[in-house]
């Protein structure tokens, strides 16, 4: 194909390419820009490597020492260079990959120099057609490629998997988020996601308008919904959402989130499909208040405490109930224990940060457990009335005790005191006694009581009567019947505590968040590592550790340069195989200039060449690298070079007060002869000749001349340079006349 075609065929591709991946629907990406499909690759390719778990295993342990990988770093910026991230953050984010890796027995390294690539297409988006092709054209076959561009979808970076792709891409404002890169890193290496299957799925919408659990499949994907428990008929963790028991269960909890706090914590109260709560703190320890009837042993009321401050308490969520008293001897007895939620006679609800009746026996509701079914077991309450004088009968209603906090409340609607003697008078100050049993159905026996007075507070003639209202038979106190009781309320399961809030492949927020692999995801990284063969591909790099430090040969301190185009050059190091140049702009006190003229590369060289602007002054400065040593390098730098560029390879605006003109006799000439210089004089004076190489080299001492007013001819001898381009300065004491000399064999 002729390079004319070609160029068309590339350019229908790019025109094609975007305005297809702009008018075709797009998959929903969650943060990190892995889309569901990329997942499922992933996924089977970890579950492909647990299948030959023994044998990775004993491939990647067979070396004693560290496993090596190698990687190659794009930094990409706009077609005219500008726009790219700095290459000490490039430097930076593979130094805190392998922070993240320790322990692991494994470590990256730089296969080659740090890649620039001038491309506004890639640059601007790294998601689109065209940007995937580019990496495609610009990746390094066989080492991890990872490309730093403006911007990726969902604004976080994204591991784009298959044989033809496999590459990482990162923007750049997240290059020094030390999470993010790892993360990604876990993906190249077969980590799915904590939520697989919830991509572009939030949790609060599967359950938003239901009356229900977590379903057992996310409808959106037909992932197996992670169940809580960890043992028995119930446990699912090996094969649903990521395949791994050591996460958490998490239905992207993270990132964005209403019901995280601060991105590092999920404070919702979700459940499993099985009701099991993620957060079972949540619902408070007891129940905030609950109620009882004389002679009946049904709770009337129990209110229950939602600690969540972020969201409700679904319908159909486990809760485990116990009602129980302790005795003045500090023993606990249960009455009653059993799970509400469970079934449609249980069905509970609680708004956020609050407290709700569960039963409300005067009131059911569609979201009331059932009244009678929280209960006292084999226990009531009975109230027993008395009093010594035997000509008076009582007609109470029944008792109602309520239990809030450590506070036991005894109430009635009435008392009606009747004196049946139709002759004697019930005096006042009469003492009615109020005995509280607690008793033993089963047993048919009182297990415990307490008793107290009331007296009446006027006469009652015979064959009259008094009425106690509910106000004077209030009782509060730290017990009833002699004994404290309780109503405990908590979560059947008590497994889930972090919702991988600290596990490096999920979404909460990673800066400020602990974050961590587990050790199952630990050894499914070294399966793949061995997958890929980079125990075996890559040895030990050979570079030993650098102990010298780096020398600038040229241009040295205080340097003038003749010429724009300079050749830097240093030292080679021993243990470096290869350098970090850094030229900078300076201004007039020495300091570097904000935004100003700045060259930053690797290379494996002792020398390069470079452009400057004569108008400016610089400093610069080459550190020794090698592929294993390129964290800590700043001690074995050079010292800072400043020097001043200059354009000496043309005279004509460089003519001075002194002289008229200057020309050099013969230009080009041979090495082998000798050169003359004729100079135009306008006064009598002395003059300066120097001769500099064309990298700004002093390569003939210096000498004066004196001139006189009018024609001078003076001798170069020439003979021992080498041919090369040089420059013949000549300074008067009102300024210097430059001329460009080309020496030939």
């Amino acid at each position: 194909m002729n390079t004319i075609l070609r160029t068309f065929v590339f350019t229908l591709f790019l025109f094609l390419g975007i305005h297809a991946s702009k008018a075709q629907s797009t998959h929903n990406h969650a943060a990190c820009g892995v889309s569901f499909e990329n997942s499922l690759e992933i996924k089977a390719r970890m579950l492909e490597n647990r299948r030959n778990k023994a044998q990775l295993l004993q491939t990647f342990h067979q070396r004693n020492d560290t496993s090596y990988a190698p990687v190659v770093l794009h930094m990409v910026n706009r077609t005219d260079g500008t726009g790219g991230p700095t290459l000490q953050s490039a430097l930076n984010f593979l130094c805190n990959i392998n922070a993240n890796y320790a322990g692991m027995k494994i470590q990256f390294y730089l296969h080659e120099p740090v890649r620039v690539i001038n491309n506004t297409l890639l640059f601007e988006d790294g998601n689109t057609e065209s940007a995937k092709y580019f990496m495609n054209m610009y990746k390094v076959q066989g080492p991890i490629n990872v490309f730093f561009v403006q911007n990726t979808p969902g604004n976080g970076g994204y591991y784009l998997g298959g044989t033809q792709n496999d590459f990482i891409c990162i923007p750049q404002y997240n290059m020094n988020h030390l999470e993010v890169g790892t993360h990604e890193f876990g993906h190249f290496f077969t980590l799915p996601h904590t939520f697989f299957g919830w991509e572009g799925q939030q949790y609060s919408d599967v359950v938003a308008n239901a009356n229900g659990r977590t379903p057992s499949f996310v409808a959106s994907s037909g992932v197996e919904v992670e169940n809580i428990a960890r043992s028995g008929s119930m446990e699912n963790c090996e094969s649903a959402a990521d395949g791994f028991c050591g996460t958490n269960p998490s239905y992207a909890f993270g990132g964005a989130n209403p019901n995280s706090n601060n991105g590092c914590e999920y404070l919702g109260t979700a459940h499993d499909p099985y009701g099991y709560m993620f957060r079972p703190y949540f619902i408070a320890d007891n129940a905030s208040s609950f109620s009882m009837q004389e002679d009946n042993g049904a709770l009337t009321n129990l209110f229950l405490q939602n600690n969540s401050t972020k969201d409700k308490i679904y319908p159909k969520t486990l809760i485990v109930v116990e009602t129980g008293f302790t005795d003045n001897n500090g023993d606990y007895t249960t009455m009653w224990m059993d799970t509400i939620g469970n079934s449609d006679s249980t069905t509970i609800f609680c708004a956020a940060n609050s407290s709700n009746d569960i039963i409300s026996a005067a009131l059911q509701t569609s979201n009331d457990v059932k009244y009678g079914f929280i209960n006292m077991g084999n226990y009531v309450l009975d109230m027993n009335i008395t009093s010594t004088e035997p000509s008076i009968s009582f007609i109470a209603a029944a008792a109602r005790f309520t239990v809030s906090g450590g506070s036991h409340l005894t109430e009635m609607d009435s008392i009606r005191v009747q004196n049946n003697s139709t002759t004697n008078t019930i005096s006042s100050g009469t003492l009615i006694n109020l005995e509280e049993l607690l008793i033993d159905t089963a047993a048919g026996s009182t297990i415990t009581s307490n008793s107290r007075s009331i007296s009446l507070p006027s006469a009652i003639a015979p064959g009259a009567a008094y009425t106690f209202q509910a106000a004077d038979l209030i009782h509060t106190a730290t017990a009833i019947a002699g004994v404290n009781f309780e109503a405990k309320t908590y979560a059947p399961s008590s497994d889930t505590v972090h919702i991988d809030s600290d596990n490096y492949m999920s979404y909460f927020t990673y800066q400020g968040c602990i974050q961590d692999f587990t050790e199952d995801q630990k050894i499914a990284i070294q399966l793949d590592f061995a997958a890929r063969s980079y125990t075996n591909l890559y040895p030990a790099p050979s570079n030993s550790n650098i102990t010298d430090t780096a020398t600038v040969i040229n241009p040295i301190d205080n340097a003038v340069t003749p010429n724009p185009l300079i050749n830097f050059v240093w030292n080679a190091v021993n243990g470096a195989s290869m350098y970090r140049v850094h030229v900078y702009q300076i201004n007039f006190l020495g300091l570097p200039v904000s935004n100003g003229d700045e060259y930053d590369f690797i290379t494996t060289d002792t020398d390069t060449w470079l452009t400057l602007d004569p108008s400016l002054s610089y400093e610069w400065v080459v550190y020794p690298l090698n592929s294993t040593g390129f964290c800590n390098y700043s001690s074995k730098g050079s010292t800072k070079a400043q020097f001043t560029v200059n354009d000496w390879t043309i005279n004509i605006d460089n003519i001075n007060a002194d002289i008229n003109q200057s020309k050099l006799i013969p230009n080009p000439a041979s090495s082998a002869q000798d050169i003359l210089l004729e100079i135009d004089s306008k006064i009598n004076s002395e003059a300066i000749l120097s001769i500099y190489n064309g990298i700004g080299q002093l390569v003939m001492p210096d000498y004066r001349i004196q001139l006189t007013k009018g024609n001078n001819i003076k001798q170069l001898n020439t003979r021992m340079l080498q041919a090369g381009l040089y420059i013949v300065n000549i300074e008067t004491k009102n300024g210097t006349v430059s001329h460009k000399l080309v020496l030939k064999d």
